[in-house]
């Protein structure tokens, strides 16, 4: 598995609030525990030696806290008000605050997840989207997509026809010059960095105009008004870009047959990574007219848009073949591999894990079969606060904007050798050695000096304010003339408030119930993160349990006994650490002696560093990068390096870099950290290549024909059967080759096998 390495030069290092704890050489599947009864079949039995019972839990808020309140009745009417507007926490009819138990499930859940090695859920096997022509690997992966086989953009209009949503083609795609354009006073943006939003009085709407006589591709002359012998047209403004000059004018539908848009490609093209704020703030919901969209950005009939096609992407669902579309004529397009795709296959395909046996798991396949689907045994009850007339709340307050997680960011996402130079990081393109960094967890951020001034937005914070003393009054129509579409608004609960939950649980084996105490019962010094504004420092509770077992035998073999017992669950987790470190050092897993307890495993000393709050790093250390760090593409370094503590001795391979390699100006095998890995990489034993033998090795292409290298041998291996290798296949792929025939007079043959899963 590709290993993390940590940047050392300082201007090629990111910051974040957050960061990862790497994934699992093996997963601890339940079936491995030498167990006949599947308990998480057995629910209603009584099932000796297993336990029943709960978990009383003690809340306290080391900081604010905020999680969102339902949506309520205003009147006799539901609240319509988008969520970011609702600044009501979570409470009970008394107006007392509560954290709901199905918060609390998903956090422990994702804890027990990485303690138990399960698998990582839920990972999305959605591809990102890109679109650069800056030079380099990716600024040539897009070019070849956008000229796919000699194939350009065309246009057309996205229709829906009988249910189903097509692209009926333009007879032509005309160009207009910007200084044309700005006649009409709608094409606003002087620089070509400038934004602007274009207006819709004539915006993917019918004008008239005369082409040029000579280059008939050029419209001349543009009228918003129809005049005789004009031709008619759509004018389509697509937004600003270095270097551009032309703008768009589709002319009349052409014959040809309409463009299927699958399903699954028109809701790809509405997914929140493909659907940008240009986008609904140039497309919003009642534009053109009241209503013509289902939300802002999304297509409404009849729209304009440029589209790709493949004849090699046709098939039964996709008939025509159909790569993607978009508003411009260099739009985005979908990566070759979604991360659920960078994840080895062993790592999501194994056995049920400890995680599905305790908390329950649905697995869908097409027909949603209900044998795919297990009950959990664990049971969450809200945590509520005793009323005693305390004042719970923090005033309302605008915080800094929060946005959904942007896996496109891989030099954050994705392991990385972060030694190299932002030319030569991988990213979601086919053949690229890497895999995802792991599970996201956020470090504590908590400066009691500062408290909720590092929260709060510091740009026209009274204006929101005043807002947010509107909100609950306001009326839908009122709503949408609030021109702030990226802030909330939030009413926290204040620190060293105390919440009282249970968690019940039946049929729980040692190791089972060990797992959700050990998700509890942090070490000394840790603390959980819930709830909303964690990347702002919001969240940070402590968590104390009491355990109580229920004794079946006891409690209905005599009246009066109810058969509780208060019990140790040191025991409980003991029996789980030692599942685990067997199964960390069976499966090759980084291995501290110096440590006790589940710390000794290096990838959950990880988990532990990210969720210490006594040694919480100064938030300057852990904040969000200004944008133009995000453009340089800094590579974000391990949980360790920003803790500034030593890194565990990872065992897996990571892309080590070579002996020789300089960038940007520094030689950076003169740092011990990077030749301590070179000589490591130096020492290991390359196996000899023999006959008979399943290599992985790289593409290269030579002479308009592909070969193959392998490690620890310099020769060119011929592949035997180079016709299977798919089209448009990038060099330095990863595949997987079987060696045919292998001797120093006749050199290496191989037959290609298949492409290597990340």
């Amino acid at each position: 598995m590709p290993r993390h390495i940590n940047p050392v030069d300082p201007e090629r290092t990111a910051t974040a609030p957050y960061n990862f704890v790497p994934l699992p050489n093996k997963i601890l599947t339940v079936d491995a525990n030498g167990k006949k009864e599947k308990l998480w079949e057995m629910h209603g039995q009584y099932v000796p030696g297993t336990h029943s019972g709960w978990i009383d839990l003690n809340l306290k808020t080391l900081t604010p806290l905020f999680i969102r309140g339902p949506i309520t009745k205003i009147g006799e009417e539901w609240d319509k008000r988008d969520s970011r507007l609702r600044a009501e926490p979570f409470t009970n009819k008394d107006g007392v605050p509560v954290i709901p138990g199905s918060s609390l499930r998903g956090m422990i859940r994702s804890l027990v997840e990485v303690l138990s090695f399960s698998k990582i859920n839920p990972v999305t096997d959605e591809r990102p989207f890109f679109r650069t022509v800056a030079k380099g690997r990716i600024g040539d992966a897009y070019r070849t997509r956008i000229n796919c086989k000699g194939n350009k953009t065309l246009g057309g209009y996205a229709k829906k026809i009988n249910n189903q949503w097509s692209i009926v083609p333009a007879q032509e795609v005309l160009k207009i010059h910007k200084e044309e354009l700005k006649i009409y006073d709608f094409y606003l943006p002087e620089k070509p960095s400038q934004k602007y939003y274009p207006k819709w009085d004539a915006h993917r709407e019918q004008c008239w105009f005369k082409r040029d006589e000579v280059k008939k591709w050029l419209v001349k002359q543009l009228s918003l008004k129809e005049k005789n012998g004009w031709e008619k047209g759509v004018l389509v403004l697509t937004g600003s870009a270095p270097k551009k000059e032309f703008e768009f004018l589709f002319v009349g539908e052409s014959q040809e047959n309409n463009v299927v848009i699958p399903d699954k490609i028109f809701r790809r093209f509405h997914d929140n990574d493909q659907l940008t704020q240009w986008q609904e703030k140039a497309f919003p919901k009642d534009k053109p007219f009241h209503a013509c969209r289902k939300s802002a950005g999304y297509i409404r009939d009849g729209e304009p848009v440029f589209y790709l096609v493949d004849d090699g992407k046709k098939d039964k669902e996709n008939p025509a073949g159909l790569v993607f579309f978009g508003r411009a004529q260099m739009f985005r397009f979908p990566y070759d591999l979604s991360p659920l795709d960078l994840i080895l296959s062993g790592l999501k395909q194994a056995g049920l894990d400890l995680s599905e046996s305790i908390f329950g798991m649905v697995k869908e396949d097409k027909l949603h079969d209900q044998s795919f689907c297990i009950k959990g045994r664990v049971f969450f009850e809200d945590a509520t606060v005793k009323k005693d007339n305390h004042d719970y709340f923090e005033p309302v307050i605008i915080p800094r904007i929060l946005s959904s997680p942007k896996i496109t960011c891989f030099q954050h996402y994705l392991t990385q050798d972060g030694l190299k130079n932002n030319k030569k990081l991988t990213t979601y393109l086919r053949g690229d050695y890497t895999t995802i960094r792991g599970v996201k967890k956020y470090w504590h951020r908590w400066d009691s000096s500062v408290g909720l001034e590092a929260v709060k937005e510091d740009k026209n914070f009274g204006e929101l304010l005043n807002y947010a003393d509107l909100f609950k009054d306001l009326h839908q129509t009122e709503v949408d003339k609030i021109k702030d579409k990226q802030h909330t608004v939030i009413l926290p609960v204040k620190p060293h408030v105390v919440f009282h939950g249970r968690i019940r649980f039946s049929n729980l084996s040692d190791v089972e119930l060990g797992a959700l105490l050990a998700a509890l019962n942090l070490p000394d010094g840790c603390a959980h993160k819930l709830g909303m504004g964690k990347p702002l420092g919001l969240g940070s509770i402590k968590i104390k349990t009491k355990l109580s077992l229920i004794e079946s035998t006891e409690r209905y073999g005599a009246w009066g006994n109810d058969g509780v017992s208060n019990a140790d669950a040191d025991n409980f987790i003991s029996a789980f650490e030692k599942l685990v470190i067997d199964h960390a050092l069976v499966s090759d897993e980084t291995i501290i002696e110096s440590k006790s307890g589940l710390s000794k495993i290096g990838r959950l000393q990880v988990l532990y560093t990210l969720l210490d709050w006594e040694n919480k790093l100064p938030i300057e250390e852990t904040k969000y990068m200004a944008l133009e760090n995000f453009k340089e593409l800094r590579v974000l370094p391990s949980p360790h390096k920003v803790a500034k503590l030593e890194e565990p001795d990872w065992k897996s391979d990571p892309p080590y870099p070579g002996q020789e390699e300089i960038i940007e100006g520094h030689d950076f095998t003169h740092d011990v950290a990077v030749q301590k890995l070179v000589t490591k990489h130096a020492k290991a034993k390359q196996k000899p290549i023999g006959k008979g033998q399943i290599l992985q090795g790289e593409l290269k292409r030579k002479d308009e024909s592909w070969l193959a290298v392998f490690d620890g041998d310099e020769r060119e291996a011929i592949i035997t059967n180079k016709d299977n290798i798919p089209e448009n296949m990038l060099e330095g792929s990863k595949a997987e080759f079987y060696i045919m025939e292998q001797s120093k007079k006749k050199g290496i043959r191989a037959r290609f096998e298949k492409l290597i899963d990340n």
